[in-house]
């Protein structure tokens, strides 16, 4: 009768253990699945699916929680937004944002980008994107005042198209144009809309018949006047 109890519980206990490494076994299967796709929104070159997959894999082993995989993603510095899924079958999906450049900062011997939330983006060694560069005095500058400045150049296609550079001063912003040798100084960010306005008037009624060429340096420090060199 002792015995018989005996080999009942060996088998309740055998059993039970398969039972949970069974379980542990498919629970391990699930999150080792293959990725069923690597979905990424305004792809710029800076991350490619490779990259996703290898996060995926060096961490999925190790930690055994999608949860964690999603923040590893996420904590990459070209990525906005990640999110993981697991499907019914225990396969991966994954949504991506990556970041997008909006200028490119030099700031004495460091470089980095301003994103669309004018937030600082490291470089990639993998992709350079081409943007406008913004030097100088950076430290007298926030980073919402550079990218606004950015986006009124941007918010006018011809601005847009004349200005390649922004050199920061404390009083006096230089915008370095397309035109070898010709130099726009707006002077601070007081008034700027007037500024680039006046720089509208000052093409519409000057430039168009002189052409750039004629001038070196344009001052449009003070919002009521235009003051020019000429070559």
């Amino acid at each position: 009768m002792k015995l018989f109890l005996y080999i009942t519980r060996l088998v309740c206990v055998c059993t039970l253990f398969f039972f949970l490494l069974s379980f542990t076994i498919k629970s391990e299967e699930q999150l080792t699945k293959n990725i069923n796709q690597i979905n990424i929104e305004h792809q710029n070159k800076f991350i490619d699916k490779s990259k996703i997959f290898e996060i995926y894999k060096s961490n999925i082993n190790s930690k055994k929680d999608i949860n964690l995989i999603e923040t590893k993603i996420n904590n990459h510095p070209q990525i906005k937004d990640a999110q993981v899924y697991i499907q019914h079958n225990g396969d991966i999906d994954i949504n991506l944002k990556e970041r997008i450049p909006l200028v490119r900062v030099f700031d004495k011997n460091s470089s980095y980008y301003l994103d669309t939330d004018c937030k600082p983006m490291q470089l990639s060694p993998q992709y350079t994107t081409s943007n406008l560069i913004v030097n100088g005095d950076i430290v007298f500058f926030n980073e919402n005042e550079i990218c606004n400045l950015y986006l009124e150049i941007k918010s006018n296609s011809f601005l847009e198209s004349l200005v390649s550079q922004i050199y920061l001063q404390k009083q006096n912003i230089i915008l370095i144009t397309r035109f070898k040798d010709l130099e726009i100084n707006i002077g601070n960010l007081d008034y700027l809309d007037v500024k680039l306005d006046n720089l509208l008037a000052f093409y519409e009624k000057i430039i168009k018949f002189k052409g750039w060429n004629y001038y070196t340096y344009v001052n449009l420090k003070y919002h009521d006047q235009i003051i020019c060199t000429k070559k």
